[in-house]
């Protein structure tokens, strides 16, 4: 038997991902350089795991941005849209703009992404802070890192998620561009079950002076 609050709590307030989805960040915390920019592009699925069952919860399709301010200051923008499994078409969108900080360069980082998911005219605004750890191959082809997010929420009634997930980047050239196939679970502390994602992004770098870093 399915659980109606959990399933709503989650669609409506936190989505999948990033995740969340809720609305997954396909992140690392390696740095864009100053004067960098960032594409960024994403397909997650997710699903609610609850009581030994399984249900699709939605897709969602995402667009991002970044900008290196300095070497160790980058701002992002994320857009998102999240389809709703069995809804006939409706679904969620996600908007979200914050700086990412460099704590060690391109190993420890955090972003703080302020936003709003809106679903048929209403909005939920909050904050979702990413502390990102990034381990790094022998080569820049590929790297691995483990990230931990709260999604904080502004309406009185809101709960309080904590995501984690697995990210990988792949390429000939990090610096330059990467595929990033991304694991993760979103839980409510006051709820049970858990929400699973599942995805794979894609980002490309256009460096300064189309040099490298």
């Amino acid at each position: 038997m399915k659980h109606p609050k959990f399933i709503t709590t989650l669609s409506l307030l936190a989505c999948i991902l990033f995740l969340s989805n809720c609305v997954v960040p396909y992140e690392s915390a390696r740095m864009l350089p100053k004067g960098a920019m960032e594409l960024k592009g994403s397909y997650t699925h997710a699903s609610e795991r609850y009581d030994g069952e399984s249900a699709s919860i939605n897709d969602g399709l995402g667009f991002g941005f970044g900008y290196g301010v300095t070497d160790r200051i980058n701002v992002k923008l994320r857009y998102e849209r999240l389809f709703l499994s069995d809804s006939d078409g409706e679904g969620l969108n996600y908007i979200a703009f914050g700086p990412k900080f460099a704590l060690i360069p391109n190993k420890l980082a955090v972003i703080f992404p302020f936003g709003a998911y809106t679903y048929d005219g209403e909005s939920t605004w909050g904050v979702h802070p990413n502390l990102m750890a990034t381990f790094p191959g022998k080569s820049n082809k590929f790297e691995a890192t483990v990230g931990a997010r709260t999604d904080i929420f502004f309406e009185e009634d809101a709960d309080l998620l904590i995501g984690l997930n697995l990210g990988l980047g792949i390429s000939q050239d990090l610096d330059r561009w990467a595929v990033r196939p991304d694991f993760g679970l979103i839980i409510n502390p006051g709820e049970d079950g858990v929400l699973l994602s599942f995805g794979v992004g894609f980002s490309y770098n256009i460096l300064p002076g189309g040099g490298k870093r």
